[in-house]
């Protein structure tokens, strides 16, 4: 009876163990919150609960154990009664007697306890104590197998910190903006990972002795100082949209970086040094552990909630098919030109009083506004002329913005084929159907095959991700990129590669040349006409080609030289039209998707005003005539009713609204009008703060005519 009751006892306090540690553990798998976090915060805030999770499971167990020790003793069970133990081994001499070891021997002649010691500076005896060598002892020598899986150990950690989560972890947190998404690049990551593995590994198998414990202990080391750069050390870590950094702007950090890089490789050295055999337990157990932390981040990346389309919704990707072609009907062109604001204009007309003499029949509205501000914003407003309201958050309107807009639907009703060529259309997040609702409407974005995949380049290009993002901030400046950068190198194709093979990219260098290669060309059909949105690179930085397009390399040019660029490339589409003869038929809007901005938490200074040039379809006669200039108060908010005005549609919707009315640039409009503004109060890595409205009563390119309203949009909800 009595052994039934401690074993009932033993059985009750083993169940609550496991009930502990699971509960501890749970801490680290916890199911993602579905709401509208920065990915970068959201897998640092996981791996955080997922570190102490499993630090608190790793003390509970120790505390467990001891426990149950206790708990040995207090039953009076020996744990080890039905243990069999083998005798003690001795070699023996020829007569069958134990061969003594010197240490045995010493032990037993030494003196019983109690005994009187020798009289310091008594014979035999030294007259002071000498101290320990630090390496004295019995030499490290670790064997083979304990070379192979601490190094093995160590090894993975290193590499799928610094070559595996580190880039999934920028795609997983950068699909709106990336051709591709975890899925299609995790398995790019995997051989060469490996081979790093491998290849680490075997340097430790070469080395011996404690040079083995003092180079595991740094490759450790270096992996983890990688780990708590990308966790805690790059505050201010300015994002990757093509901006020239001034890196000295960020000297504090890059001390702080150093010192704790520094730090850590030089206690990494002394504790290898002293505690050899100590270190390379405590190196490897560190290294499961964090291995198991950053796993629980990248899985809550990478796993969509169940109603998602995943990070971009299977392999639909936009693509160059149609890019090309104009209908023999009816067309409707839409250029965005990034960033090219007035101010740039009236600069670059100075500079260059004939840039313009090839927009013959355009109206130039230079009194034109953006609707929200920067690029991220404003291409979805100008998709679907949707606006966020005061009465909702900014998550509900991003959700839903898409869904809420008849505007492509209703081009696509009235039989126009559409082409989308933009990398901001931001619809990865939406669910699955919903996205395939846009593109099925679209003539460009269908699935990618994966040989339009570039191995190499995409490799390369995860590879730089990472090493900006865990690299120190003395040594960033050589992994800096930008977006448009990263999709170029992940896409294959030249410029002889037809047009419905290739992934759509930023590159107006690439565009101009193709579009003088292939040349436009009557798409195929009976379409009643055809509607291209075309967002090119423009006015915004990297600057990198000249007034004729020619290839200058990055930061070799300036704004106004490439502004002028820009010009030239519509130029030339504008002079094929005309070629094929649709130049008549054919509505073309060239404008920017905001003007000139500044990151800032801080109310703007100065104007922000995108240009505008705007032609309908008219006769021959009205198309031969100059570029003209209208003071009409337009925005990007009559984006919209002027493309359906164009196409014969009803637009009355649009100007039926209170806050964010939009009107037909084609008819008449209030020169008194009042125009809304939002802009976007942002952190240097871009990361949204809250929209700051702006209402502007007269002309937009006279700084007193604008005027905060005192009315907030936040973008990002707080708990």
């Amino acid at each position: 009876m009595a052994t039934l009751a401690k074993r009932s006892a033993l059985i009750l306090y083993d169940a609550t163990s496991a009930l502990i540690v699971s509960l501890l553990l749970s801490l680290a798998f916890a199911g993602p919150a579905y709401a509208y976090i920065d990915p970068s915060v959201m897998t640092y805030t996981i791996q955080a609960v997922a570190g102490v999770a499993v630090a608190l499971s790793a003390v509970a167990g120790v505390a467990l154990r001891r426990g149950r020790k206790k708990i040995y003793r207090i039953l009076d069970i020996d744990e080890n009664a039905k243990r069999i133990r083998e005798p003690d081994v001795h070699r023996l001499d020829e007569l069958g007697n134990p061969i003594m070891s010197a240490s045995e021997l010493e032990q037993a002649v030494a003196p019983e306890s109690g005994a009187e010691e020798a009289p310091e500076g008594a014979a035999g005896t030294p007259s002071k104590k000498r101290r320990k060598p630090i390496f004295s002892g019995k030499p490290y020598k670790p064997t083979w197998k304990e070379r192979l899986a601490y190094g093995a150990v160590v090894a993975f950690f290193f590499a799928f910190t610094i070559y595996f989560v580190a880039p999934l972890e920028i795609v997983a947190g950068s699909s709106s903006d990336l051709t591709y998404s975890v899925g299609d690049v995790w398995w790019v990551l995997v051989p060469p990972g490996l081979g790093i593995v491998t290849v680490i590994t075997l340097t430790f198998l070469l080395l011996r002795g404690r040079g083995f414990s003092l180079v595991l202990l740094v490759v450790f080391a270096l992996g983890l100082a990688a780990y708590l750069q990308a966790l805690f050390l790059n505050v201010g870590l300015p994002a990757a949209d093509g901006a020239t950094i001034i890196w000295t702007d960020h000297m504090v950090m890059g001390i702080v970086s150093s010192v704790v890089w520094v730090g850590l490789v030089a206690a990494a050295v002394v504790f290898g040094l002293l505690f050899a055999r100590r270190a390379q337990g405590v190196a490897a157990i560190l290294a499961v552990a964090l291995v198991l932390v950053q796993a629980v981040g990248l899985a809550s990346l990478v796993i969509a909630p169940p109603d998602s389309g995943g990070s971009r919704g299977g392999k639909v990707v936009m693509t160059e098919d149609q890019l090309f072609t104009v209908n023999p009907n009816h067309n409707v062109i839409v250029f965005v030109l990034d960033t090219f604001d007035t101010a740039y204009l009236n600069r670059v007309l100075d500079m260059n009083p004939n840039l313009l003499d090839g927009l013959t029949g355009f109206t130039n509205y230079e009194n034109a506004t953006s609707a929200m501000i920067p690029t991220r914003f404003a291409i979805p407003e100008m998709l679907t002329g949707q606006m966020p309201s005061f009465t909702e958050s900014y998550e509900t309107y991003a959700n839903e913005r898409y869904a809420r807009s008849d505007y492509l639907s209703t081009i696509y009703d009235a039989d126009y084929s559409i082409g989308l060529y933009t990398d901001s259309l931001r619809i990865s997040t939406l669910p699955r159907e919903e996205q395939y609702g846009i593109t099925s409407k679209t003539v460009n974005m269908h699935d990618l095959p994966n040989s339009m995949m570039d191995y190499n380049g995409t490799l390369y290009s995860l590879y730089q991700m990472g090493q900006y993002r865990d690299a120190p901030w003395p040594f960033k400046w050589a992994f800096w990129y930008y977006t448009d950068e990263i999709n170029r190198s992940m896409v294959a194709g030249g410029t002889d590669t037809a047009p419905d093979e290739t992934v759509y990219t930023m590159d107006d260098i690439r565009y101009y040349n193709r579009l003088c290669k292939f040349g436009l060309s009557l798409e195929e059909g009976e379409h009643a006409g055809a509607f291209r949105f075309i967002h090119l690179l423009g006015s915004h930085y990297p600057f990198n080609y000249d007034e004729e397009v020619n290839d200058l390399g990055t930061d070799n040019s300036d704004v106004f030289r490439q502004s002028q660029g820009a010009i030239h490339i519509v130029t030339e589409y504008i002079n094929q039209l005309k070629e094929l003869g649709v130049y008549e038929n054919t509505t073309i809007i060239i404008t920017a998707d905001h003007g000139y901005w500044t990151i800032t938490l801080d109310p703007i200074q100065e104007t922000s005003t995108p240009i505008m040039f705007v032609k309908p379809e008219q006769s021959a006669e009205l198309d031969a005539l100059p570029i003209k200039v209208d003071e009409k108060p337009v925005s990007h908010l009559d984006m919209q009713a002027t493309v359906l005005d164009a196409m014969g549609k009803d637009w009355s919707e649009y100007s039926s609204r209170d806050e964010w009315a939009g009107y037909s640039m084609f008819g008449e409009i209030d020169p008194n009008r009042v125009r809304y503004y939002l802009t976007t109060d942002s952190l240097p890595d871009l990361t949204a703060v809250a929209f700051r409205e702006y209402m502007i009563d007269g002309n937009a390119l006279v700084w007193s005519n604008w005027h905060e309203t005192g009315r907030f949009i936040e973008p990002i909800e707080q708990s």
